[in-house]
């Protein structure tokens, strides 16, 4: 079977969706042929039956030009299904044309959010994948759970980690504020006006002029508070160098309000760190006393005074290992595609 992929970026070198690269090879050894359009490509190295093909976002094509690529190829491509990662555009925009061409439509969706284009990509699918029922909220019938694709290889627990004097803090995330950082800068304070030794790592970039001033704004609370000594503001790091992060650090805070299961504080989890969340999905699988409410920075400090000395719960990692493994995901997505 020959399967059409279609995704935002194929770009190894990306934090938010390098992590897609290893989908692709995975997919590759379940199909005849994958051919993956994408707005942007970048750097990657894939199977020889993969193809990867640019609608033109990354060469400066306008939108229209964009779309007529996307249709010219939609028609004339050799595939028996499609899958759709995230953008419900696609599916909006392709659904009635693989209608009548008879061809199955697949649709990955993990967040929180429910838009008009969301709405109209249901009715056009066959099938929906998600990674936890708090990350697809519209009701349908459609919706498969199915967990998220964590290559626990790579994220994987470094046994020769070197000991600290310091605790070592890290969230990974795109700066943004449905993000929710400035809970945590207000922990942080807490924490120095206790007398704790610690650093904060912030790993991520922001894409959008909005999530620009909101970094400026929490670069300068971070300043206003005398913390420039405890925070670390990293930027954009590749997909493949994530781990040595997750692995240095002793912590993940994750304050996402998102709603839906984000895949850092799994990616966390494999790399055997102690996690604390306030994210609605985490209360599905973490123990009450790593969760904390929304907002709440002053439980968040106690929260962080609390675990810091206790060593990591192996079960964590076993839970990634269990639900939300690379290998599983992407064999129950080949086997729903493949008994269309």
């Amino acid at each position: 079977m020959k399967l059409l992929i279609i995704t935002q970026k194929v770009d190894s070198r990306d934090q938010l969706l390098g992590f897609f690269i290893d989908w692709i090879k995975k997919f590759s050894e379940k199909f005849e042929k994958v051919t993956v359009l994408c707005l942007e490509k970048g750097e990657f190295s894939l199977p020889e039956n993969v193809e990867v093909i640019s609608l033109g976002k990354d060469r400066g094509y306008p939108k229209i030009g964009q779309l007529s690529t996307f249709y010219f190829l939609l028609f004339t491509l050799k595939y028996d299904s499609v899958f759709v990662h995230m953008n419900p555009i696609w599916v909006v925009l392709g659904g009635i044309s693989w209608r009548l061409m008879n061809k199955k439509i697949f649709f990955w969706y993990t967040s929180g959010g429910i838009t008009t284009k969301l709405k109209l990509a249901e009715k056009f699918a066959d099938i929906i994948f998600t990674a936890s029922k708090e990350s697809f909220r519209l009701p349908s019938k459609k919706v498969t759970v199915t967990g998220h694709g964590i290559d626990t290889e790579l994220f994987r627990p470094d046994i020769l980690k070197n000991q600290r004097f310091n605790l070592c803090i890290l969230s990974v995330g795109r700066m943004a504020p449905v993000k929710n950082y400035e809970t945590l800068v207000d922990a942080a304070k807490m924490l120095k006006d206790q007398g704790l030794d610690f650093k904060v790592t912030m790993v991520g970039e922001a894409p959008l002029d909005s999530d620009t001033r909101y970094l400026t704004s929490l670069k300068l609370k971070v300043k206003s508070l005398k913390l420039e000594d405890n925070f670390h503001f990293v930027g954009k790091v590749n997909h493949k160098d994530l781990p040595q992060y997750y692995q240095f650090h002793d912590i993940f805070i994750h304050l996402s309000k998102t709603g839906s299961l984000d895949k850092t504080i799994l990616e966390a989890m494999a790399c055997g760190m102690k996690v604390l969340s306030s994210n609605d999905s985490a209360r599905s699988f973490l123990p009450v006393e790593l969760i904390f409410n929304e907002s709440n920075s002053s439980e968040l400090a106690d929260k962080i005074m609390a675990v810091k000395d206790k060593p990591t719960d192996p079960a964590l990692r076993e839970y990634v290992i269990k639900n939300h493994n690379l290998d599983v995901l992407i064999e129950k997505i080949s086997q729903a595609i493949n008994k269309q």
